[in-house]
């Protein structure tokens, strides 16, 4: 039902923005979609949508103004994400983590950059780290596809020097995938308008981006974090749910599922999507009955000392319960500043948007 709201909400908005799209010209995209071997491109400079088939001999002809975060060599790579299906990573010397840039890709490049993740060409640089975004690159802000084509292209650049990039999908990537597009910029009303596609369709499976977020695990661990985007409740580890359970459920009975109402029939899904669900849980900052005591039931559980998670907005990266829960989210989604979670050979460290470290 959820769904057909959202569909029913979208046509008014279509006919709202209609008259403001043609006002006001904007650039958006590309949205790239497989064609066999060949790619769709689709995007909007100044207000005007364009079309462009590309293969594997012509991709480097491609130009558009957003070029500096989209190279469409990238597409055909055969780049496979195995890492999508290995949740737990071990032996890890150095991470990175970070939540909900919710489409403020330039706030997001800057705290990269001043801390050693990327270089000035926005190139990987973080060598056999892995670096862990909790959740949340969708809505509110209006760079959020930049922030994806950035994110796509890093995750292979990573692998190549021996490292990796794990997103995970948090509650926003999960609305989007299902349809329910409140919180999306109005840019991307606009969007919807000039493509003629609702904005959950232009990320369907047949889409290059909607194919990789597919893949995307909503919970996975490194040495002894579990980083999940809401939380792990104590309710999740007493159904005695495995974390490749989860993730499979996400993938197999939630993402795309239609109509959404059908699916809370199972008790299991409807745990993992409701506010006990690694999603929605905001039990450590807001539940005040929550113990220390059934944080260590959860931890031990999931055979893990430390949960990092996103989701629950502070103004810097937090820690509670003696560094057992790890808050990530510090609001980059206002657009003004923002930190990242630093992992040293088990020493926690948090760095600001400038690159100046603090121990945490």
């Amino acid at each position: 039902m959820k769904k057909l709201f959202a569909l029913l909400l979208m046509s008014s908005f279509l006919v709202m923005y209609g008259a403001f799209v043609s006002e006001r010209p904007f650039n958006d995209g590309p949205y790239v979609f497989e064609q066999g071997k060949k790619r769709l491109v689709k995007w909007v400079e100044h207000g005007v949508v364009k079309k462009k088939t590309l293969s594997s001999q012509n991709y480097d002809k491609f130009k558009s103004e957003d070029a500096r975060y989209f190279n469409p060599k990238y597409l055909f790579t055969d780049y496979k994400n195995e890492a999508a299906k290995t949740f737990d990573f071990s032996g890890v010397k150095k991470i990175a983590a970070l939540s909900d840039i919710h489409g403020q890709y330039d706030l997001f490049i800057k705290i990269l950059k001043n801390n050693g993740v990327i270089d000035d060409q926005n190139q990987w640089v973080f060598g056999d780290g892995h670096f862990v975004i909790v959740g949340d690159v969708f809505d509110r802000g209006d760079k959020v596809q930049e922030c994806l084509w950035f994110i796509y292209q890093l995750e292979q650049q990573a692998e190549k020097s021996g490292g990796k990039v794990h997103y995970l999908l948090g509650n926003h990537e999960v609305m989007v995938l299902t349809g329910d597009l409140r919180y999306i910029h109005d840019k991307y009303r606009q969007t919807e308008q000039l493509l003629q596609m609702p904005y959950w369709q232009i990320f369907g499976s047949e889409s290059v981006l909607g194919a990789w977020l597919r893949t995307k695990p909503v919970t996975m661990s490194i040495n002894d974090i579990q980083f999940v985007h809401g939380g792990l409740s104590p309710a999740l580890a007493m159904s005695k749910i495995s974390v490749a359970e989860i993730n499979s459920t996400f993938s197999n009975q939630i993402i795309d599922a239609m109509p959404e109402d059908s699916i809370f029939k199972d008790p299991k899904v409807k745990l993992l999507d409701g506010s006990q669900g690694p999603i929605w849980y905001r039990g450590y900052f807001r539940d005040s009955t929550f113990t220390e005591s059934k944080l260590d039931g959860v931890l031990d559980y999931f055979d893990k000392n430390h949960v990092v998670v996103g989701h629950t907005s502070q103004y810097r990266v937090a820690s509670d319960f003696s560094n057992k829960v790890i808050l990530v989210d510090s609001s980059i989604k206002v657009g003004e500043a923002g930190e990242i979670l630093l992992v040293e050979n088990g020493e926690f460290f948090v760095g600001n948007m400038d690159g100046v470290r603090r121990k945490l």
